[in-house]
């Protein structure tokens, strides 16, 4: 089936857009190497300045005296130092608002039918989404074969957040021990049976498959962590890098203190600023 281009209307994530990763009938392979990127952390674009040599007028010579061209250099000076304090300012405030993007969601602990029932609205939402940009959304954000009594847990930006506990009964290392709890997630991604809106095919893969027959390989995946802080947290990277159903994350050992398994990405506050909005707009429904 061939995938193109749809306009990158949202989802934008660490410079992609989910809707970029868009596709319809035909060639997989139509898709642009510029509207889909396997990349993890944000890159900063690097704008080259042209250098323009204009040697207009040589030859007419014009005078000018020592103190003109002293004042020349100075106003020149001035003028370089306060636009470098401009962006020094500017990249100052850039990175404060980075730190804090949310705020307005009080943390406080969801019973478990509150958690269904978050977890739900956004999917609905990231439903509608996923169809929009023909690809494939599904609530089937963690699953594991036999484990230890251990806390499964991702690493993000803001710390450790804790994903299931086993053991409610114990602490190992437990609700307390984490600032951040997901209240559930999702997982975007282009499907290889041509999968648009919910697929169900993940919850019924073998647990040792995972995404690797369910995932168009050519394309990256997007794990959404719905924090109980009211920020959306994302991961990009391929089927290869994340693609078992517990791809990405942590666990704790049975004592609750040693970690059996350590995670090897980190999941970034998401830049999709229509994710973080609904996200806001339905825990402050509770």
């Amino acid at each position: 089936m061939k995938k193109r281009t749809l306009l990158a209307t949202s989802l934008v994530i660490s410079g992609v857009s989910l809707i970029g990763c868009s596709v319809d009938s035909g060639n997989k392979n139509s898709v642009s190497d510029a509207d889909v990127s396997t990349e993890i952390s944000t890159s900063t674009p690097i704008n080259d300045s042209s250098e323009t040599n204009s040697l207009t007028g040589t030859s007419e010579t014009t005078t000018v005296e020592d103190s003109s061209v002293s004042n020349k250099e100075k106003a020149t000076n001035s003028t370089e130092e306060t636009t470098s304090s401009q962006k020094e300012d500017e990249t100052a405030e850039n990175e404060d608002q980075r730190e804090s993007p949310q705020g307005t969601v009080p943390v406080r602990k969801y019973s478990e039918e509150e958690k269904e029932e978050a977890s739900q609205e956004f999917l609905d939402w990231a439903v509608s989404r996923a169809e929009e940009g023909n690809m494939a959304v599904t609530d089937f954000f963690l699953g594991h074969g036999a484990s230890g009594p251990g806390d499964w847990f991702a690493v993000t930006e803001d710390g450790e957040i804790q994903l299931q506990q086993h053991r409610t009964s114990e602490d190992l290392p437990g609700y307390d021990a984490y600032d951040i709890h997901a209240l559930g997630g999702v997982v975007f991604y282009v499907s290889a049976s041509d999968v648009t809106g919910y697929d169900e095919a993940p919850k019924e893969a073998a647990t040792v498959e995972g995404f690797s027959e369910i995932v168009d390989a050519d394309y990256p995946m997007h794990r959404y962590l719905l924090g109980d802080n009211g920020i959306v947290y994302e991961l990009i990277a391929s089927v290869d890098e994340i693609g078992s159903f517990s791809g990405s994350y942590g666990m704790y050992a049975e004592d609750g203190k040693k970690k059996e398994r350590e995670p090897e990405f980190t999941f970034k506050v998401s830049d999709d600023v229509d994710a973080q909005k609904e996200w806001t707009h339905i825990l402050e429904g509770y």
